[in-house]
């Protein structure tokens, strides 16, 4: 009977040994659990406020490409402008080139014109008695 007593009480120290180590264990685990809880905390808090820095930055692109899209429909009304103002100014140096034309034309009719008559007023000076021949 000693012997049984004795067996039992190397089991129950066998017993309490294992239960002290799963009581480590468990603490052990606790401990990670909550380094796991407050990892897993921190990675929420960091989601949110990668989720928060992505929705400002989603509304910067927003306004920078309404920004754009204004340059740009800005930039093709001054490009028309421009445009206009060119077929505006070529078609005014068009038609003072055609001026000039004229005028270099009728100048130089008139210049013609003006030696024709000279050269007759020559001839009629010579024709005249007393000129000198």
């Amino acid at each position: 009977m000693l012997q049984d007593l004795d067996k039992l009480a190397t089991r129950i120290r066998q017993v309490v040994a294992l239960l002290q180590q799963a009581r480590a264990e468990s603490e052990a685990q606790a401990v990670r659990i909550q380094g796991l809880e407050e990892q897993h905390r921190r990675l929420r808090e960091q989601a949110a406020q990668d989720q928060k820095a992505l929705v400002q930055a989603n509304e910067q692109l927003a306004e920078h490409e309404k920004g754009l899209q204004v340059a740009h429909l800005e930039s093709e009304r001054l490009r028309k402008e421009l445009e206009d103002h060119l077929q505006d100014s070529q078609g005014r140096a068009q038609a003072l080139a055609h001026q000039l034309e004229r005028a270099v034309s009728e100048r130089d009719r008139l210049r013609a014109a003006a030696t024709g008559a000279q050269q007759q007023i020559e001839l009629i000076l010579e024709r005249l008695p007393g000129a000198e021949n």
